[in-house]
């Protein structure tokens, strides 16, 4: 009988040491940089424009918080192009410069989304497609600038 209990011991203190192993893990994952700390608020303004926009219906209901959310984009494109950090860690040859352009091409794109959805007979198609430039523009923006560190 005490075999069984130890056993049972000796697993829980094998997943507790796991659970505080991955705990210490994420723990250094908290250390956020302003940077990643405005792509948060990014992604979350993403999710608001990505949703509002996918069918006419919802582009009915939810326009104001479209105009809202890329209104958003400009402000924080502005604040997110002097934090230039990872262009330290870029492997681009005039890293600086593809910086201030794909920080600029947001902020334009973007406020041309805010304008586009500001307009009571704006369609949600050009609304969407607009989005969809803005997207591009991101996954080449993460393309030279996030590197993802190796393990």
């Amino acid at each position: 009988m005490q075999r069984k209990w130890f056993g049972l011991a000796a697993g829980l203190a094998a997943l507790g040491l796991g659970l505080g192993v991955t705990a210490l893990t994420f723990a250094d994952d908290e250390k956020e940089t302003p940077l990643g700390l405005i792509m948060e608020k990014v992604q979350k303004n993403k999710s608001t424009i990505t949703k509002g926009v996918r069918n006419v219906a919802a582009y009915k209901k939810s326009q104001a918080d479209v105009e809202k959310a890329a209104k958003e984009w400009v402000k924080q494109a502005k604040e997110a192009k002097p934090l230039n950090d990872v262009v330290k860690a870029s492997k681009e040859p005039d890293a600086q410069k593809k910086w201030d352009s794909l920080m600029g091409v947001w902020e334009k794109e973007a406020q041309k989304l805010a304008d586009m959805a500001a307009k009571s007979d704006s369609s949600q198609k050009d609304v969407k497609d607009q989005l969809n430039t803005i997207n591009k523009n991101c996954t080449e923006c993460h393309t030279v600038f996030r590197i993802e560190e190796d393990f």
